[in-house]
């Protein structure tokens, strides 16, 4: 059997207990979304009414993008920025108008999506199409709205689009209340068609297709395409690299559609019409009462149900209540349950660890932004070194980078058990400590708090040899050269004639600097138990320390 020197790396984790922070992030809470409106520029985030805030996104900057009643609105630099759409009240602003800015209208539009230029993609709710706000260049630089795809206003009706169910490019295809839109990583745009019952595909090019259900028949019947049935599709978003997963409000139920063949199942909640409970459990015995807003971060789905953010985690077939408290209907921050919301809509990841909801209840005092923290309680056991390649007796200090709450208990295990400790204990957060003898030393951290117990492991961790690093001690010479024979897996060193080959020592070291074996300069070596990987053979006499660099790769 081969002998190995690969560093194997393992880990072991328990479950992680979590609690979440709830706070309002943006906007006053009201309950008159027509007259409480902002209509100003550079405002902060906490002295501001939101009419009716619907939509989320982030661009790849991390700006984000809320959608209300009549306009579109930006964070920059801890403000709010009216990005476009009219500046009058929600009575007179709404509209159907492409245009720069504020100069440009909306009907409530809805959930919305980045690409990777930052240009953003709008579900213009109630002028049933798809509009495009072109990228944030500046504060003062007006962002120009296009219709995507859909009808064109209604004439006669320039303040309403054209409602249908075509397909087709561009404005010759037409939408029925699309609510939201994800995009896939090849640029394709996926949307809720609502009142249509169906959810549409949107080429990068603009071309409208439908990818499931069939427009004016309403169902919850799983299937393949236009078999399958839908009863007002709200929410959207991308599961895996082939999956959306969508919530269909009326079915109280979450869809999962394979993008490529349209195949369409229910992931969790009622199969047989509206059951209109939230009760969490397994995927077949949860239940959701008005699932909207969702999203998807490390395979977790996060839905908006009501006034509870419910988690769906298909891998270990749970649905759970991540945050708020489903008994109260209030702008209440706070911890875990402890925190509650009104109803809420959409919800968005900002990719650093932080959900946004948008809460637009129209009974009780809402039009806020809340943000949800995720604070680790469980322990997540981790360390780090000052170096991990050393020699030895070269002193290092190990450190705990542990998470979650204070530890009760640690506890380090270090072995071979050939080392000296300078400072602290096994059983301290960090230690000071050297290696006695050259070898692969593995390392082992459990920590324990009131959440339970975590350990992490790193074989070979440490890798400690006698000579350091090659390049601080040998210089790369061409007075060397090694030709390898791959036919019967040996190598072939020449060497220049003013060496002194006779009175030299001659050596295999690995890329760690741990020496392999010592060399008979003028013997082939044989490399068949030799791991693939980088190697480096050494020259020393009194006049000279040279190596050149080897790397074995057996087929």
């Amino acid at each position: 059997m081969k002998k190995t020197l690969l560093l194997l790396i393992t880990f072991a984790f328990t479950y992680v207990s979590s609690a979440q922070t709830v706070v309002t992030f943006a906007g006053k809470a009201n309950d008159d979304a027509y007259n409480k409106y902002e209509s100003g520029s550079g405002v902060a985030l906490n002295n501001t009414f939101f009419s009716l805030p619907e939509g989320l996104c982030f661009d790849p900057n991390g700006k984000m993008y809320i959608s209300e009643k009549s306009k579109i609105r930006a964070v920059i630099n801890n403000k709010l920025y009216i990005r476009t759409g009219s500046l009058q009240s929600p009575t007179f602003a709404e509209g159907y108008k492409n245009g720069t800015g504020t100069q440009a209208k909306f009907r409530n539009p809805g959930g919305m999506v980045s690409n990777s230029n930052g240009d953003i993609f709008v579900a213009d709710i109630d002028n049933h199409c798809i509009r495009k706000v072109n990228a944030y260049t500046a504060i003062g630089t007006g962002q120009s709205v296009s219709t995507f795809a859909g009808a064109n206003p209604t004439p006669g009706l320039p303040g309403n689009g054209t409602s249908g169910s075509s397909n087709g490019t561009g404005s010759a295809a037409k939408f029925n209340r699309p609510m939201d839109i994800t995009m896939d990583a090849d640029g394709n745009f996926y949307v809720t068609d609502s009142e249509n019952y169906t959810i549409r595909k949107i080429s990068p090019t603009g071309v409208v297709t439908t990818l499931a259900g069939t427009a004016g028949s309403e169902g919850t019947t799983d299937g393949t395409g236009s078999a399958a049935r839908f009863s007002t599709p709200w929410g959207v978003a991308m599961y895996n690299s082939n999956t959306i997963v969508v919530t269909d409000a009326w079915n109280t139920n979450i869809r999962k559609i394979n993008i490529y063949t349209g195949v369409t199942t229910t992931l969790t909640g009622s199969t047989t019409g509206p059951d209109p409970r939230q009760v969490d459990g397994t995927l077949s015995s949860a239940r959701f009462k008005s699932p909207k807003g969702i999203t998807v971060v490390d395979g977790i789905i996060y839905v908006t149900d009501q006034n509870i953010v419910r988690a769906i985690d298909e891998a270990n077939n749970s649905v759970t209540t991540f945050a708020g408290n489903k008994s109260s209907f209030s702008i209440t921050d706070g911890v875990g349950s402890a925190a509650a919301f009104t109803e809420m809509s959409d919800i968005q990841a900002d990719g650093l660890g932080n959900l946004f909801v948008t809460e637009n209840s129209s009974a009780v005092a809402s039009s806020v932004i809340r943000k949800i923290t995720i604070d680790n309680l469980a322990p997540i056991a981790d360390f780090e070194a000052t170096k991990t390649n050393i020699i030895t007796n070269e002193e290092v200090t190990l450190t705990n980078k542990s998470r979650g709450q204070a530890a009760t208990a640690i506890n380090w295990i270090i072995s071979p058990v050939d080392y000296t400790i300078k400072n602290g204990t096994l059983t301290s957060k960090n230690i000071d400590l050297s290696f006695n003898s050259a070898g692969f030393y593995t390392v082992k951290l459990s920590i324990t708090n009131s959440y339970g117990t975590d350990a992490k492991t790193v074989e070979n961790f440490f890798v400690v040899s006698t000579t350091g690093s090659i390049s601080r001690r040998y210089s790369s010479s061409n007075l060397m050269t090694v030709y390898p024979n791959p036919a019967n897996n040996s190598i072939t060193l020449d060497w220049n004639q003013s060496l002194q080959i006779e009175s030299s020592n001659v050596s295999l070291f690995n890329i760690n600097g741990m020496k392999i074996m010592e060399i008979d300069p003028l013997q082939a070596i044989n490399t068949t138990d030799l791991p693939n990987g980088t190697y480096f053979i050494t020259l020393t006499n009194e006049d000279i320390s040279i190596a050149k660099k080897l790397v074995i790769a057996h087929k």
